[in-house]
């Protein structure tokens, strides 16, 4: 690929992955309201599902055969597959996975989960089964935005996302090495810092002895839209990198491009 190529993909990618980013932000932000508008222990399910489900213990247990476990309805199997410690707050907590008969009825159920022999004096509330005739039903009951709307879990279309996220990010990093590589060979390089240094304006930018830059090679540096604004004067070098002084009164910003007269 050309300079043309490399700069338009990295263009495209960039606000690919921007958008991808701030969808992912929307669905965690959906994810997280969602939860503070609907209690933890209620799953909703349909008849004749199976769904994982993950629970809180009162205290630690070493076998799942210490566990018991009651419903309000014979219709609601839930299969114990081990306890674990939290992946957040690492309290002790079991998982298993919840069968619906295709025979329940539709309605609200309980579930509870406790040590076998022991009686707790605040024991957990049990868990709700709400269970909807259809799907349909089932998705206007969501609290979030994404599931009302679309029938997603908002956390669905975040993980979804990452891989998304970071193949973009991931392309971007590497046409800007191209990019870099392209522009150097032309005697060119973008500013990647400015700084203040006892008063006077520093730059930074990927030329260096191995493109014929030296200690007080001057260069010329232009704006985005192409307009020359002033001069810049080599005070450190390195072979691929230099800092130069700027000869302008005007703002420098990053992103502004310097360019060695050959």
């Amino acid at each position: 690929m050309n300079l043309a190529q490399v700069s338009r993909w990295r263009s495209l990618l960039g606000k690919l992955g921007a958008a991808c980013c701030f969808l992912a932000f929307l669905a965690l932000f959906d994810g997280l309201i969602s939860r503070f508008r609907e209690p933890l222990n209620i799953f909703k399910v349909l008849p004749g599902e199976t769904v994982h489900i993950n629970g809180p213990l009162e205290e630690a247990v070493q076998d799942i055969r210490q566990l018991t476990v009651q419903s309000s309805s014979d219709k609601l199997m839930l299969t114990l597959e081990a306890v674990h410690k939290g992946y957040f707050l690492g309290g002790d907590m079991w998982r298993g996975q919840l069968a619906i008969s295709p025979q329940i009825r539709p309605g609200e159920y309980t579930l509870t989960v406790g040590i076998r022999g022991k009686v707790s004096p605040h024991p957990l509330p049990p868990y709700r089964i709400i269970v909807f005739s259809d799907f349909p039903s089932r998705q206007l009951s969501y609290k979030s935005l994404s599931g009302y709307y679309l029938g997603v879990s908002p956390w669905l279309i975040f993980v979804m996302l990452l891989p998304t996220v970071l193949a973009t990010f991931g392309g971007v990093f590497g046409l800007s090495q191209k990019r870099e590589k392209l522009l150097a060979q032309l005697g060119q390089a973008e500013v990647y810092r400015v700084a203040r240094v006892e008063g006077k304006c520093v730059i930074s930018f990927g030329l260096g002895t191995a493109h014929g830059v030296q200690i007080g090679s001057r260069l010329a540096i232009f704006d985005e839209s192409g307009q020359m604004v002033g001069t810049v004067e080599v005070e450190e070098t390195s072979e691929t990198d230099s800092s130069a002084r700027v000869s302008t009164d005007r703002e420098i910003k990053p992103g502004y491009m310097v360019r060695l007269d050959r």
